[in-house]
């Protein structure tokens, strides 16, 4: 069987693609990959098609042997990697033989690593997507002995690497666009520009459904019916502390909203670890799409 063999599976190892969508209504989430930007880059470098499948690697920690000659890519968080035995730095293109060993050390700057391999990797697919979602049941996340499948593929002549103007860096304090939301205008201006105006923090609660942040809470007593959530939305609760709802988000949630994250931004807060500080900054619908326009041209 050719691809990988899983020597030490790590914090959290799942398959994603770009995501199922579609689903809603009957309270499936859209999973995927919680930095999708890594993930397209990974993809990218590789010459794969964007919905490629790759390995979602969570706070590292994952070892792999191949059994098979093929290229991969490594995107995402600082950690210490190496191929058999030699540390090798991410957002890299890097040619596999047989018996080769990739290890993943634990992430320190950033929450996910990306790893691509030439054709993508040949996971299960359930409801149009090989993306597991833990929290719909859908596929199982990676463990030790597991065998992740690729296709033998014939290795790039030459190594590629991303530029480093397009390298993020994952800091310890982050700005996220956000669109605001008609419940906004409901729970008030004031409240609205205390929102802004807050350096918000990471708090531990966070994960690939999403982040919750903490500040000086934000009063209100506004209630609202359950009603659908979508990808980045900024919610409100009775405590006062946002949450940003993230890949495996419930399909519906009953707390107020500000408004939601651009998907251009989300992703950042996906790599955002505990204690982060987190800044709002409002933009218009035509703002949002003029970045995701431009943003797209480099995906």
């Amino acid at each position: 069987m050719s691809g990988f063999e899983v020597l030490r599976s790590g914090m959290l190892s799942l398959y994603v693609d770009e995501g199922r969508f579609g689903y809603g209504d009957i309270g499936i989430t859209q999973s995927g990959p919680a930095d999708r930007y890594a993930a397209r880059q990974a993809n990218r470098l590789l010459g794969n098609p964007p919905r490629a499948t790759l390995i979602e690697v969570n706070m590292g920690g994952l070892t792999l042997r191949a059994t098979t000659a093929t290229t991969i890519a490594l995107t995402g968080g600082t950690a210490i990697v190496k191929i058999n035995g030699r540390r090798k730095p991410l957002w890299h293109t890097y040619t596999i033989a047989p018996n080769d060993t990739i290890e993943i050390g634990m992430i320190t700057q950033g929450l996910r690593i990306y790893l691509a391999a030439t054709g993508g990797f040949d996971a299960p697919g359930y409801l149009g997507s090989t993306s597991v979602s833990l929290r719909d049941h859908l596929g199982h996340m990676i463990e030790g002995g597991d065998h992740l499948r690729c296709s033998p593929a014939k290795p790039f002549p030459l190594p590629r690497s991303l530029p480093s103007h397009l390298i993020p860096t994952y800091d310890s304090e982050i700005t996220l666009r956000y669109v605001r939301g008609t419940q906004a205008e409901m729970l008030g201006q004031d409240l609205e520009a205390q929102f802004t105006d807050t350096p918000w923090k990471v708090t531990n609660a966070t994960d690939r459904m999403g982040c919750r942040l903490e500040g000086t809470p934000l009063a209100h007593t506004y209630e609202i019916l359950s009603e659908p959530i979508a990808y980045g939305t900024i919610q409100l609760p009775r405590d006062g502390q946002p949450i940003v709802l993230l890949n495996e988000r419930q399909t519906i949630g009953g707390y107020p909203k500000l408004g939601a994250v651009i998907p251009s931004d989300a992703w950042k807060l996906a790599q955002a670890r505990p204690g982060t500080i987190v800044h709002f900054r409002k933009v218009s619908v035509e703002e949002a799409r003029m970045i995701e326009e431009r943003l797209q041209m480099l995906w």
